[in-house]
């Protein structure tokens, strides 16, 4: 019980370190005297910025010094908390752009330390190619009012870098009703599947699964508990309130900021989540995604990115299936962002923002990094349709034969590149190579014909974009079966805008790619039970003492057991022994008599 209150009290002073300020729509505060006071001498073609690890391109980095004559200095940082942390220590100015998560950004620009950012006439490229079904998510945190009393939201401080979901991660191979099971936050608790799960080592993620559970399964609990009737009362409360059902789910979300008695919540909250823990294999921080893929766990909550790292990796090295599911109840959408900070080189900042947002380099950058970008142009649409599918043949698109090239940074091995498969008027169509002079080059097995290609520089793509697809010396007709396509995927909602080259924007997903897809590209249907886990305000600190109280807590029962088995074992030994004893007195008597 000691270590437990230690345990509770070191989390409450990390909390009251970086503790919230509830704003209650007040208006955003001024930078603090103490920071204003001490700035950094600037330098206007320099460019300072803080991102997460192994989350861009650095080659686009170079690139843009090169174009605007800049310097870039590039910091980097493993969680949002050492971000904030890092940030607070620093003179203003420091830096110049950061990229972080939703809710800290959410955080920062309430307290007054972010600028905002007019996209549509700084980011003119952001702008017009930002996704606006995922940007009007932005627009869904509040960070309080202007001086003026307008309403403020995240959309005037952040521009949008890369999104997702929260969901299961999980080996079909585990159980043959696993796929049905994965469609509900009940799987964690389900007994069937004790310690093959994993969860993440995450506060709000890991409330998510919490409160949805709660949501889910208290309705129709008998004799509940004066927490638990407080909770259902506030349901009552969020479902009342909202429109629709991604209003539903948002407001089962805001639970803990939305209600006065939100003590009752998080004791609701606390409650699912440790009876969770003695069902799982235990908490992880990034290591989930390749215990999946090691099979030392069958499933693990994990972030879409990360979903779809370890699909492709446990296909490519164990040969291993992997699929991804976002429970019906509802999960998280998450999002990443570039900020401003207050006295940051504002117009190179607003320049690499743009720059990144142009379609060749947005393009470039998702292939780096893997995750979804905020940026739907034809160009990220090629790209996603070249990952898992086939689309409709585009005179914009830049088409080519399958060919190999001498990859350098691979040891000078080969690397193959396949050919172009398209839809045009209902059928099916494959580039072929351009030229007789070809080569045969050893893969495993099977041998393979390709263009020949003697290393990344002599080699141009051919562009087949003013030769349509029934052009027999381009290209040559394939037969749907061999191609093995299952229903098409609709992304309009997604890729559509004022730009846009095409009336619509559907991939025709390979059998063995589809779940990926919608991994990567959540349908209509999955982001409309996805809401944003915001900022937890004041109430922050009390959130961070229950999730240390969650994962200090030990259930004692077995020990108890344990104890009880020796007592009891240690009493039966007693009372033998007494029994024994007198016993042996009796016949002691009974002799000497």
């Amino acid at each position: 019980m000691k270590t437990i209150n230690k345990i509770t009290l070191m989390f409450a002073f990390v909390a009251l370190l970086g503790s919230n300020t509830s704003y209650n729509l007040e208006p955003i505060k001024e930078v603090e005297e103490s920071k204003a006071t001490v700035k950094k001498a600037k330098n206007d073609k320099e460019l300072v910025i803080f991102n997460w690890e192994d989350y861009i391109d650095e080659d686009l980095i170079a690139e843009f010094e090169e174009e605007y004559g800049c310097t870039v200095k590039y910091y980097t940082f493993d969680t949002n908390e050492t971000l904030y942390n890092q940030f607070k220590l620093q003179p203003e100015g420091t830096y110049d752009l950061i990229n972080a998560s939703e809710y800290m950004l959410q955080k920062m620009a309430r307290e007054g330390l972010l600028e905002k950012i007019d996209v549509e006439t700084e980011c003119e490229d952001y702008f017009t190619y930002a996704a606006p079904s995922i940007t009007s998510k932005l627009k869904s945190m509040p960070v309080g009012k202007d001086e003026s009393g307008t309403d403020l939201t995240l959309y005037e401080y952040a521009a949008g870098y890369m999104w997702g979901t929260l969901g299961i991660i999980y080996d079909p191979e585990c159980s043959d009703t696993i796929e049905e099971d994965v469609k509900s936050w009940d799987i964690f608790w389900d007994e069937d599947y004790k310690d093959l799960i994993s969860i993440k080592n995450s506060m709000r993620d890991t409330i998510v699964v919490g409160v949805m559970h709660a949501f889910k399964n208290l309705k129709n609990k008998e004799n509940p508990n004066e927490d638990e009737i407080a909770f259902l009362k506030a349901v009552e409360r969020a479902e009342n309130d909202a429109n629709d059902e991604t209003e539903v789910v948002q407001n089962v979300f805001d639970l803990i900021i939305r209600e006065d008695n939100y003590q009752s919540i998080l004791e609701v909250i606390k409650q699912e989540l440790i009876s969770l823990k003695d069902n799982i294999f235990g908490f992880e921080v990034d290591s989930g995604k390749n215990d999946i893929i090691t099979g030392k766990i069958k499933m693990n909550l994990a972030w879409s990115g990360d979903a779809i790292f370890s699909i492709d990796t446990a296909l490519e090295e164990a040969d291993k299936v992997l699929q991804y599911s976002v429970p019906e109840e509802g999960s998280n959408v998450w999002y990443d962002g570039w900020s401003i900070p207050v006295g940051g080189n504002r117009d190179l900042a607003c320049k690499f923002i743009d720059f990144l947002s142009r379609p060749d380099n947005a393009s470039r950058n998702m292939d780096y990094i893997g995750y979804t970008s905020f940026i739907a142009c034809d160009e990220v649409f090629d790209l996603v349709s070249e990952w898992y599918g086939v689309s409709e043949y585009s005179e914009f698109t830049t088409y080519h034969g399958a060919y190999a090239y001498i990859d350098e940074d691979n040891y000078g091995k080969y690397a193959y590149v396949d050919e172009s498969i398209v839809k045009y008027e209902d059928k099916f169509y494959r580039s072929i190579v351009l030229t007789d002079d070809t080569i045969k080059v050893e893969d495993d097995e099977d041998v393979l014909e390709y263009s020949k290609i003697v290393n990344d520089d002599d080699y141009e793509k051919v562009e087949f974009s003013e030769i349509l697809p029934t052009d027999e010396e381009y290209w040559e007709e394939v037969d749907e079966d061999e191609l093995g396509l299952v229903d098409p995927y609709d992304l309009t909602f997604i890729f559509e805008n004022e730009d846009s080259n095409r009336d619509e924007y559907i991939i025709y997903p390979y059998e063995d790619s589809a779940n990926e897809l919608e991994t990567q590209y959540p349908s209509e249907e999955i982001l409309a039970r996805c809401a944003v886990m915001k900022d937890f305000e004041g109430r922050n600190d009390d959130v961070v003492i229950m999730w240390g109280q969650i994962r200090a807590y030990t259930n004692m029962t077995p020990y108890y057991i344990i104890l009880a088995t020796v007592v009891g074992a240690a009493l039966a030994l007693g009372i033998y022994n007494v029994v024994k004893k007198q016993k042996s007195m009796r016949n002691r008597r009974k002799s000497i008599k």
